[in-house]
């Protein structure tokens, strides 16, 4: 009986690791934009209690979650915050082109911290020299892509060169701002809900401003493409773009597409 003992455990050890692997098998990985940060635990949830399945999401700059994909990544699904990145993989071959929507929209606003001076989008370069203003990194950061498009669009883009201070994603621009670092600094709408210590200076309307776009795609190759989990990721971009999804994107801040 002694030597029976290790072998059942042995067996049930096997069994616990080979269920647990079955169970990461299934789990669906979404790379999300971190303008999305926020709604995504209840998205998730939600589609997981229509009987969805097991889901998760990593978050970052659009630009950094296409470099991912690209260098293989076990990424299913993508949810960026601008078309560039998600064309970007479809032109590689890195996204199925027929899966690819525009999920939800977003606005750019100006923001500054309470009882810092009172400025617009167009009079942003009338800061003194010593003043400072938060993008993303428009390299890799759509927002800051964004942001830089309407500065060059009202012609202040080279007037503030010796203003703007870059970060690697959106939160990083707000925090910023709440930090008190800098004078002012362009976001998504969606940054601001239930903030009490930032203003919002001026909103991105008119011609001049882009609109900020959430864009999906299923992820192509080993693990999605004709796996399981590759119909399941189809089925989580028609629960964003159905009426409970859209619903609670709109709750928090988006915009339909």
């Amino acid at each position: 009986m002694a030597r029976v003992v290790p072998v059942l455990a042995t067996a049930l050890l096997l069994c616990i690791l080979a269920c647990a692997k079955q169970a990461e098998d299934a789990t669906l990985t979404v790379a999300t934009a971190t303008s999305l940060r926020h709604v995504m635990p209840r998205l998730l949830r939600t589609f997981e209690q229509r009987g969805g399945g097991s889901v998760r999401f990593t978050v970052g700059a659009s630009g950094d979650l296409r470099k991912q994909v690209e260098g293989g990544a076990p990424i299913d699904a993508v949810l960026m915050a601008s078309s560039t990145p998600v064309d970007r993989l479809m032109s590689s071959g890195h996204v199925d082109p027929g899966t690819r929507r525009v999920v939800a929209k977003n606005q750019l606003i100006l923001i500054g911290p309470k009882g810092g001076p009172s400025v617009g989008f167009r009079d942003l370069d009338r800061l003194g020299a010593d003043a400072r203003v938060a993008i993303g990194d428009p390299g890799a950061v759509p927002a800051g892509e964004y942001a830089r498009q309407a500065l060059q669009a009202l012609g202040k883009w080279d007037s503030l060169a010796g203003k703007l201070v870059f970060a690697g994603d959106v939160s990083q621009v707000l925090a910023l701002v709440r930090r008190g670092e800098v004078t002012a600094a362009v976001v998504y709408r969606t940054e601001i809900k239930g903030l009490p210590d930032i203003v919002v200076l001026d909103e991105a309307q008119g011609e001049w401003s882009p609109t900020p776009v959430i864009v999906g795609a299923v992820v192509r190759g080993e693990g999605a493409q004709g796996a399981p989990r590759a119909e399941r990721a189809r089925k989580f971009l028609d629960f964003l773009s159905g009426a409970e999804g859209r619903a609670i994107l709109l709750e928090h801040g988006f915009l339909p597409p």
